[in-house]
């Protein structure tokens, strides 16, 4: 018998009401096949699990040190350091640590499992017109769990949706879209080149994936984080103005700042920040970048 496919998830966020329609409830999936430098939660980019340390939970008890079996923990005075190099993951350190300094981040669901621990928030669902929706990450990398899972969600006529960078198999997104009621997907920067040097990948596949959204009748929200020096400039904003406009009339557009509210996530996931230099973009910024793209008859909204 054929084992029903697991997915690794991070978080489920409820009562979300900026990830689809109405009231929501959002599971995060690990993974992701492209690395944004602005990327706001870090611990969502490997699709395996990881050790997070939170510095200001630490009470310096040092029996993480005492505990691992491979020598991967040490301290350089005060500091607390992890060799991940050489961590299994063996999780000892969590289980002994009296501060919950280290965490697991990430953990083994079924779409059963996953759908059941999501289903008690349907009353919320049904007062507001929202659902469910499957973010990342990157939730399409586990398409055969997304597929069981949204499956469960259409036998019970709840409403779905999928948060995708669109940067995977078409093939892929044209199995899963007919169990899909909205889309929201992320454009992040229209020259090639450039697209690969602030994200490793080219946005070849994702603009394809997009310009088939866009020429279909799905409900979908394409968003776009506005990042100074990076995607801000006329020509970019224009050249996304211009393929919107070319594919869908009145597309919807959410322009999302650029934050450093996920900081501190490097810190715990013992990665570099790289874009620490970056300051968010102002009111005035935002607003000026939303008038350029107006002017292509895009339905462009911003963050109150």
């Amino acid at each position: 018998m054929e084992s029903p496919p697991e997915a690794i998830i991070f978080d489920i966020k409820r009562y979300s009401i900026h990830d689809g329609p109405g009231i929501r409830t959002t599971a995060f999936l690990k993974g992701c096949p492209i690395r944004c430098r602005w990327c706001a939660n870090p611990e969502s980019q490997k699709r395996s699990p990881e050790i997070a340390y939170f510095k200001q939970e630490c009470i310096q008890c040092r029996k993480c040190l005492e505990t691992c079996p491979l020598n991967a923990i040490h301290f350089s005075g005060a500091a607390h350091c992890l060799d991940r190099s050489v961590c299994d993951l063996c999780a000892q350190c969590v289980d002994v640590c009296p501060a919950d300094a280290l965490q697991i981040v990430g953990r083994t669901v079924t779409a059963r499992g996953l759908f059941d621990e999501m289903v008690s928030d349907r009353p919320f669902w049904e007062r507001s017109g929202g659902g469910v929706t499957l973010s990342g990450g990157e939730p399409l990398i586990q398409h055969q769990f997304v597929k069981a899972f949204l499956e469960l969600c259409r036998s019970n006529y709840i409403h779905t949706a999928i948060e995708t960078c669109l940067h995977i198999s078409p093939k892929i997104l044209k199995d899963i879209l007919p169990l899909v009621d909205f889309v929201i997907c992320d454009m992040k920067i229209m020259d090639s080149e450039k697209h690969k040097q602030f994200t490793a990948v080219s946005n070849k596949l994702i603009l394809e994936n997009i310009v088939f959204l866009l020429n279909s009748d799905l409900d979908m929200l394409v968003r776009m984080p506005l990042i100074p020096g990076v995607n801000d400039d006329v020509a970019n904003l224009e050249a996304l103005g211009a393929f919107l406009q070319s594919h869908r009339k009145n597309a919807q557009l959410e322009l999302l700042p650029f934050h450093r509210l996920g900081e501190s996530k490097y810190e715990q996931a013992g990665r570099t920040i790289e874009m620490k230099n970056v300051l968010p973009p102002s009111k005035e910024e935002m607003q000026k970048a939303a008038a350029r793209l107006n002017a292509f008859n895009l339905e462009v909204v911003m963050e109150h």
